[in-house]
């Protein structure tokens, strides 16, 4: 078979290493899937005007879709690797992101939020090395689905276009899906959100799925999201590991433990967040809060809410609300929604664990003024020593 030398510089701390990789072509194919700079997607939608004429054409259909609901949303990503983030002693890690269409450079990048119904078009430019989006939890077409080893990687730029539907409702995320590990720990990532279709704004707020009988205020809605930081990972190439070097993929030591973009502080004190990205919640007796939990790293965590748990619900796991039974159709509005009490959920572990990638949505709806504090504590895989935590709070007023 033919040869096909791949070179590139794997940076460590300490030194510059060298890996001269040399693939027969079979291993080639698997390791660096075809790379595309510019492509048509396929019946790619031009306007507004020319989605109005097609959302209700069949192709665009799925059962259980009613026609003519949805707009065109459309998203820009473009790779950055230029972020830094201070920790607290001092000690400066670089991190990659996807900037918006905006301008907006941040950890994770910034939200993607569509209505069920609507076409979403994302555009990713990828620069110099290659990358992908992949909408994860979600199942549009194998070449809108972003991972690269079923498709192609973007070298220059493509726009993804696919449809959630009215049963996806709930929390997702969209990652890179090049060198999958490393690139989300690096910061290549962001929350993706699917609001039920409801094309008017209701008085009350929004629901977290279609037929929930919950509604919250978009000011008391909040991403959390545990996050860990390995320093050496930060100093590798982008394509560490992929030439069957031991890059160390296999050893997650993190050092930094952080909600989002914020780094715990050593003496405990909780996170707030600031006003591009909050993290503490202050709310009234007698309204109701959301919780998007989203998982983004590679140790499991345990979340302990204490007294703030008797008055939590968990209603959504991984993008689908909890019901009470199994829908042979998939779409689970023939049944019920079934809320778990969080003291009823994971019985007998008060500090409730969550994997790496998992997606929980949490109903909270407190009874008594207050302040309640909130920690995740990370635990080790294998040997469950607590690695770090990460801490924040809810008041009641």
């Amino acid at each position: 078979m033919a040869q096909n030398p791949v070179t590139g510089t794997l940076k460590t701390p300490n030194q510059h290493n060298v890996f001269n990789c040399v693939l027969n072509e079979a291993q080639y194919t698997l390791m660096f899937p075809p790379q595309v700079g510019h492509i048509e997607t396929f019946g790619l939608v031009t306007d507004q005007a020319d989605w109005e004429a097609k959302r209700s054409d069949p192709n665009f259909q799925a059962p259980g879709m009613q026609p003519g609901i949805g707009e065109l949303r459309r998203f820009e990503r473009k790779v950055f690797v230029s972020g830094k983030l201070v920790m607290p002693d001092g000690v400066e890690i670089r991190h990659w992101g996807f900037e918006d269409e905006n301008g907006v450079k941040t950890r994770p990048s910034s939200p993607i939020r569509v209505m069920a119904g609507d076409l979403v078009q994302v555009t990713l430019s990828s620069a110099k090395n290659r990358h992908t989006i992949h909408h994860h939890g979600l199942e549009p077409d194998m070449d809108n689905d972003g991972v690269g080893h079923t498709s192609f990687e973007v070298l220059g730029n493509y726009t993804y276009q696919w449809r959630p539907h009215v049963a996806n409702a709930g929390t997702f995320f969209y990652h890179c899906h090049v060198n999958t590990t490393l690139h989300v720990q690096m910061g290549l990532f962001g929350a993706l959100v699917i609001d039920p279709y409801e094309p008017e704004p209701h008085p009350d707020g929004k629901k977290p799925f279609e037929d929930a009988p919950w509604r919250y205020k978009p000011e008391f809605e909040r991403f959390w999201v545990p996050y860990a930081i390995d320093p050496r990972w930060h100093t590798l190439h982008h394509l560490a590991g992929f030439c069957l070097e031991d890059a160390g993929l296999n050893r997650f030591e993190p050092k930094y433990f952080l909600l989002g973009k914020h780094p715990q502080h050593p003496d405990g004190s909780p996170i707030l967040g600031d006003a591009e990205q909050p993290v503490a919640l202050t709310m009234p007796v007698g309204e109701t809060a959301y919780i998007r939990l989203i998982e983004s790293t590679y140790h499991p965590v345990r979340v302990d809410l204490g007294a703030l748990g008797a008055s939590t619900m968990v209603v959504e796991a991984d993008g689908r609300g909890l019901r009470d039974g199994i829908s042979l159709t998939g779409l689970g509005l023939d049944h019920a929604p079934q809320p778990l009490g969080w003291d009823d959920w994971q019985p007998g572990n008060p500090r409730k664990e969550i994997g790496p990638a998992e997606r929980y949505g949490l109903i909270v709806q407190p009874t008594t003024p207050g302040v309640y504090p909130v920690e995740f504590a990370f635990h080790h895989w294998i040997s469950g020593e607590k690695l770090g935590f990460a801490r924040t709070q809810v008041t009641v007023v």
